[in-house]
Formats: C-alpha cells, structure tokens, sequence
C-alpha cells in the first residue's frame, strides 16, 4: 500500500513538472510538410504552433489584458478560428486582418464572435457613437441585449453567422481607434486592397503575442496562411521570436497602422532588434534604387573564410522587372564566383527559360518544386516560401550566416503595392535550420534542366 501510494505521488508530481516548451512556443524556426509526403501532423506543423500559442495566451493577476495580433491573407480553418473564439472568451483581446476569403463558414464564424459588439467614431472623437449591441465576444446575447442569437452547442461557440453581407460590411468598420473595437477589445477586419497601399493585398503573415503562460513579445513571421492549403499544397517556413520588445512593439505599431488604412510613405520602414531586422512594406514610389532586397544582395561578396560564398533560395512567385533586375544580381553574384543554388515554384516563363538556360551553362544549380500527382493541369505541391540563405561574406562579416525570410515575393508589387513583412536573420543557428529544409525541398524536386524523360 505504502509503495502505491508513493508511485501515486511521484506520478502527480510529475504532472505538475510541464516542461517550459509545453506552454511557451520554442524559438527559431519551423517547418511544415506538404502532400503527399507529411502525414497531417507534418502539414500542418506551423498552423499547429500558432494554435498552440493561442491556447496558452491567458489572462493572469501580473499580466490582465493579454493581446494577439494577426496579419494573414488567408484564414478558412475551423480550429484555428474556434481557438481564436474561446482565447476571446477568456479574456484575451484577439485582433485580427485578413485579406481574402471572409465569407467562408469559418471565416464568418470568427467575423461574429469579435465584431458583433464592434461600434463605430464616426466623429473620431474616442467615444463610440452607440453602446456595442452585444455581449464580450458575443456569447452573452439575445433580443434583451439588443445582439445576436446564440445556438445552444456543447462549446456555446455555434453562432447565427453574419450573413455574407453583413461580414463584408462589419470587416471594414474597426479603425485604430480602441472605441470602435467593442467591449472585449476584440476585431476583424478587411482593408480595401492592401491596407497600407493602393490596390495590391493584405498579404503579411505574422503573428504576435504579448504573453504566454512562460514567455512574452512573441513574434512569429510566417509563408504560411492559417488555411488548409498552406498546410497541405505548399512548403512554407515560420521563424518565432521571443522576448525581444522592440520588435515585438514594431510589429504592434505597424498591425495598428494596417488597422486604420494609414498609407505609406515612399521611406523604408524598418525595426532594429539584436540579430534581427524586420522590414514592413509597401514602399510606395519605390525603384530599383530603393529595393532593400537588392540592396541586400548587393552586399554580398563571393570570396568568404569559408571559400566561396554559398547562396541558397527558394521563392515561390518570381516575375516581372522587379524579378528580372533581382536575377541579374544573383547570375552577378555567380559569375563572380558564388555557389548559387535556386529552388522555384511560380516564376515567369521568360524568368524560368532564363534561369534553366543559366543551369545549362552550369552557373546555377536549379529545381523545380512543383508536381501535378493526378494529371489535371494543376500542381498539388509546390514551395510556397520565399527565403534566401547567405553563408559566406555579406558587408565586411567574412563568416556570415544569414537568413532572409518572410512573405514578400520576387514581383514588383510586394515592395510598393501589397503589405508585406520580412525578417532579416543574423544568426547560425538560424542558417544551419533553413538549410535543413532547403535541403529537403529539393530532395523532393526536379533538377532542371531535364529532358522529355525526367532525367
């Protein structure tokens, strides 16, 4: 009897021993698998973090008003909306921007939880026109309320939806102004276009939380969008950050200026912190001249303490003048002696043409990522990240390691029409993670160029 009570002990101990990784989100970087090589757990690995940090985003006596911020183009899967809905439902403020898609189930399911007691300034004076018509993330409701009906459902999160109608109507109303956001500090909304540029999209991933159970300013930038696709049709990246204000902050700061339709200047926006750098676009009026990515690039020398400098990219969609004047600087770099190795996954045909004609004089080592499994005319998978890894000499670092990741692709609208964000990485670690992948990625690609046989 003594010897089980003693095993019972141990055991409930032993429950209470939860590892810090178990509740905070671990840093760097992550990665998911698409089909038909990840099982579902693989496909959505970076879908899965996110949810993660969702759950254990909560309210505590040091840390009362606990907030996430979310920037994603696309966000369709019911998980991740019903974890949104119940972090609401215990007290944290969830804030949201998204793009396309609002009147999907999902996507309407979210859209009435948050913004049923969104009001409107219409005189922009900090005070709400009217008092919200609806309880805190609409779960106290009915016709004595003046809100909306709920369903009685085991979670109590089945909603009368918004109509399509009235989703479209209510993403455009929130501002930056906290007296519009309702009384759970909570909002969805939709900019017209980009928020920060003229036509263009929404297209930022990231993702903040000002505290978890063990960490806080969480930043994670992400390929990847909260939606099936991202987790099954393409491979994506996502790096998390953790404890670093500034950057956290910057982040915050430039959520709330997509929330209110601030357009931007023509000056880079850019936020210093540590070994990182984040950038935040559009830049509007921007050239050749002004383009950080080239810039970047430029920096680039071919000869390193480790030999010849390696480049590594993997981009997802590459075209126009922008991509013709960012590949003339890589086939530069190469013919200045850097090993270049490039993997692709929706380029332009004269940018596809150019780069296998550069693999067929061997300047390049060159893969295509995308396969049409069934035969339709359609790629099931493809790379949907957009990163590039640098180990060699960059400025006058000689044993650089660096990572350039986020969600801005190879066209000239990501730098001056569309919100994009990218992180610069200065860290080994880092490299040596996304190498990894890159590796992997190719390892599931084809070599170009290649004859009608597929060798």
């Amino acid at each position: 009897m003594r010897r089980v009570s003693l095993l019972l002990v141990a055991v409930l101990s032993a429950s209470f021993l939860v590892p810090a990784s178990a509740m905070s989100p671990r840093g760097g970087a992550v990665f998911n698998v698409p089909n038909p090589y990840g099982n579902d757990a693989a496909n959505f690995r970076i879908v899965k973090k996110v949810e993660r940090a969702i759950r254990n985003t909560v309210r505590t006596r040091r840390h009362r008003n606990p907030v996430i911020h979310i920037s994603t183009y696309l966000l369709d899967r019911p998980t991740t909306v019903r974890t949104l809905i119940a972090a609401c439902r215990r007290g944290v403020q969830v804030r949201v921007i998204l793009d396309e898609d609002i009147e999907s189930r999902p996507s309407r399911k979210l859209i009435t939880a948050l913004n049923a007691d969104n009001v409107r300034d219409r005189n922009r004076d900090g005070r709400a026109d009217t008092d919200p018509r609806a309880g805190r993330c609409n779960r106290r409701l009915g016709a004595a309320h003046g809100g909306l009906r709920v369903n009685p459902g085991e979670d109590n999160t089945q909603l009368d939806l918004f109509t399509p109608r009235q989703a479209v109507r209510s993403v455009g109303a929130p501002s930056r102004r906290k007296a519009t956001w309702g009384r759970d500090g909570s909002y969805v909304k939709r900019c017209e276009g980009s928020c920060r540029g003229v036509g263009g999209n929404m297209h930022s991933k990231f993702y903040l939380f000002s505290r978890t159970k063990s960490s806080r300013h969480i930043v994670m930038v992400s390929s990847s969008n909260l939606n099936s696709g991202g987790g099954k049709l393409g491979w994506n990246d996502m790096y998390v950050v953790k404890r670093r204000k500034k950057l956290y902050r910057g982040f915050k700061a430039m959520h709330r200026l997509m929330t209110d339709d601030v357009r931007a200047g023509g000056r880079k926006v850019q936020v210093s912190d540590g070994p990182y750098v984040a950038r935040f676009f559009p830049m509007r009026n921007a050239s050749k001249a002004t383009d950080p990515t080239l810039r970047d690039l430029k920096r680039i020398r071919c000869r390193s303490a480790f030999g010849r400098t390696r480049i590594h990219i993997s981009m997802f969609y590459w075209k126009g003048e922008r991509g013709a004047y960012l590949l003339d600087k890589v086939a530069g770099l190469a013919r200045d002696g850097c090993k270049v190795r490039i993997i692709y996954g929706a380029p332009s045909r004269r940018l596809a043409e150019r780069m296998r004609n550069m693999a067929r004089r061997n300047l390049i080592g060159l893969w295509d990522s995308r396969w049409d499994y069934n035969d339709d005319g359609l790629n099931e998978v493809r790379t949907h990240a957009k990163y590039v890894l640098v180990k060699g000499t960059v400025g006058k670092n000689r044993r650089a390691h660096r990572v350039w990741t986020g969600s801005q692709n190879w066209v000239g609208g990501s730098l001056f029409r569309s919100d994009e964000t990218t992180l610069n990485i200065g860290l080994r670690s880092a490299y040596v993670s996304y190498r990894k992948n890159w590796d992997k990625v190719r390892n599931h690609s084809r070599r170009l160029p290649y004859d009608v046989y597929g060798r």
